[in-house]
Formats: C-alpha cells, structure tokens, sequence
C-alpha cells in the first residue's frame, strides 16, 4: 500500500489489545478483517494517508500498558493530519463492520508522531521493529534538550542501527495524542526497523555516553513488533 507508514512524515499509531479469552478462530477472523479490509480502508477513506501496515507484540508479552497489536497508518503532511484530528467524533469515516472480537478489543494506544530525522537506508518492507519511548531528564533546560536531540540523532541513533542490525532508525516527536495510558505518552519514539524478522542474538555493543539530559532520560516503553499484516 505504497510508501511505508514510518518513512513518512507523520504516522499515526493505534495499538490494540485483544481480550485473552479470544478463541482462536476469533482471532483469526480479526486478523484477517484487519489485514484484508481496515487497514486498506483507513487509508482509503483519510486523506493524506498513504499506507498502513499491522505488527504484533513480542516483546514485552505481559505488560498491559502496551499493545499487543499495533497499526501504523503513513501520513503526507502536517495538514493531512490535522484533518484526520479534526474530522474525529462525528466527523469520522463510516467503515466496514468488523467481527465481534474488533470491537472488544482494547484500544491502548492511539497517536501522532512527527519524523525528526532518520539514518540508514530506506526498508521496502520490514519484518521486525522496536520502539522505544522517552523523555529527556525532568529538569532539563532548553539548551540540555538541544543536546539531547542532537546527540540522539547524530550518535546514538546510528549506534544502534550499526550495532543491532536494524535497517534504519528514525527518531520522532509527539504530534497529538487520543489515548495512552497514564501518565501519558513519552515526547520522543524511536523506531527501528529491520528487513528480516528473525532476532539477532542477545546483546548491545558498546556505546557512547551522552548528556546529562540523555543519562537521566526516562524510558516509558520499550517493545518489538512482527510484521503481520
């Protein structure tokens, strides 16, 4: 469905977790309206979307602030997105009746993120991701925040993408957030994405120390995705 959702400018992220005591036949019937029917239906149906894509949690598997389903809808611009925000209530689009499971489904995500920067080559289709958000120290100043993001993107971005074997690493900003849970969602996300969805063996090189801003940063989720759909 044309140029990936996190290569584009923006992305909007809804992230659901379907009830446990789904069957598995259930859960097939969703997966499959998803991936065959919403997906395209929602980029369809929003101007300015451009692609979308479904993953599924690997990491971490038991933590409920978390969603074990995630879809990532690729957005053109800035005033695509402001659209999307505006049309939202009674605003917006009609889409097609899911199965029951769609709407038991807690939605535990549902957000904008704006691209900051990316390195690494651009990924035709990746298998895999990981997604760390965060906040910079508490007590930063302006200047500190200004260290922190151009040490994240010129240094530690890069480090892992070599490191770990991901593809490429972009970095982006909150734009608006619908839901997350408390107390809110993380200003910044990293995403790294991979070609192949097998795992690497465990373990992080060496990497170089940051700001003070970067140090103290605050982790509020760190989560691997499945390509699914």
């Amino acid at each position: 469905m044309g140029r990936q959702p996190l290569g584009c400018p923006f992305f909007l992220a809804v992230g659901l977790r379907p009830r446990p005591d789904e069957t598995e036949a259930e859960l097939r019937a969703l997966a499959g309206f998803y991936d065959t029917v919403h997906l395209a239906e929602v980029v369809r149906l929003n101007e300015g979307f451009v692609s979308g894509a479904r993953y599924e949690l690997t990491e971490p598997a038991d933590d409920e602030t978390v969603p074990s389903w995630l879809a990532v809808y690729g957005i053109d611009g800035e005033e695509s997105a402001r659209a999307f925000v505006a049309r939202q209530g009674e605003r917006r689009p009609a889409y097609t009746t899911g199965p029951p499971a769609f709407y038991r489904a807690a939605v535990v995500w549902r957000m904008i993120w704006e691209s900051a920067g990316s390195v690494g080559a651009p990924v035709p289709s990746p298998g895999k991701m990981a997604m760390i958000g965060m906040n910079p120290a508490a007590d930063a100043t302006d200047a500190e925040i200004a260290g922190f993001d151009d040490f994240y993107t010129r240094t530690h971005l890069p480090e892992i993408v070599s490191g770990l074997g991901y593809d490429r690493g972009t970095r982006f900003l909150l734009w608006h957030e619908f839901t997350h849970p408390a107390p809110g969602c993380p200003r910044y996300n990293a995403v790294y994405e991979a070609e192949d969805p097998e795992p690497r063996p465990p373990g992080v090189p060496p990497l170089t120390p940051g700001p003070r801003a970067w140090e103290e940063r605050q982790v509020g989720w760190r989560v691997k995705y499945r390509r699914a759909g």
